[in-house]
């Protein structure tokens, strides 16, 4: 059953160029900063990537498992889409899952897709994943949506269990 439905509009579309070595994490969380997006999508993310680190599940057998960080280097193609919302409470997991977001911030919940020697991965997009590129001027691009009319909002639980010691992490779709 539908928890929530919040009708939102699309606005203001920005593409953007990222340099070589960027770090695609900090690039779009300096966009959000820059063109001040509190509620958006991230449309596409297109490139290549010469470090990828994503928080992802690594064990198939247990559902309440928090996820782990994959480490890869060397080249990979990536793509993504995902969410732009506000962090209201600060989560540190980062030792664990590789997630940390600070209140105030942007909050990007976005999943990429990760191709390396024909092997796939996909998870939560975190810092780490260095564009690669040949060229000072890179290919890679990105194009984020402003929306208005709903926002996501990142919270984290009052409750704790043994795997979530610091709270249950909880994505709260908000009207505006």
């Amino acid at each position: 059953m539908v928890d929530v439905i919040a009708k939102a509009r699309i606005g203001e579309v920005i593409w953007a160029q990222l340099d070589a070595d960027g770090d695609l994490y900090d690039e779009i969380m300096e966009i959000c900063r820059r063109e001040k997006i509190e509620s958006g999508v991230v449309l596409s993310i297109v490139g290549g990537l010469r470090k990828a680190r994503l928080s992802m599940p690594l064990s198939g057998t247990d559902p309440e498992a928090p996820p782990g960080v994959l480490e890869l280097s060397g080249m990979m193609e990536v793509s993504g889409l995902g969410t732009i919302g506000r962090t209201i409470d600060t989560y540190d997991s980062e030792d664990i899952t590789g997630i940390k977001y600070e209140a105030g911030t942007p909050n990007l919940h976005i999943h990429v897709t990760v191709t390396q020697a024909g092997k796939t991965y996909m998870g939560h997009l975190i810092k780490g994943c260095l564009v690669r590129s040949l060229h000072k001027s890179s290919h890679f691009t990105i194009v984020l949506a402003r929306t208005e009319g709903a926002v996501l909002n990142f919270r984290v639980s009052k409750e704790t269990t043994a795997k979530y010691p610091k709270g249950i992490p909880i994505h709260d779709l908000q009207p505006a």
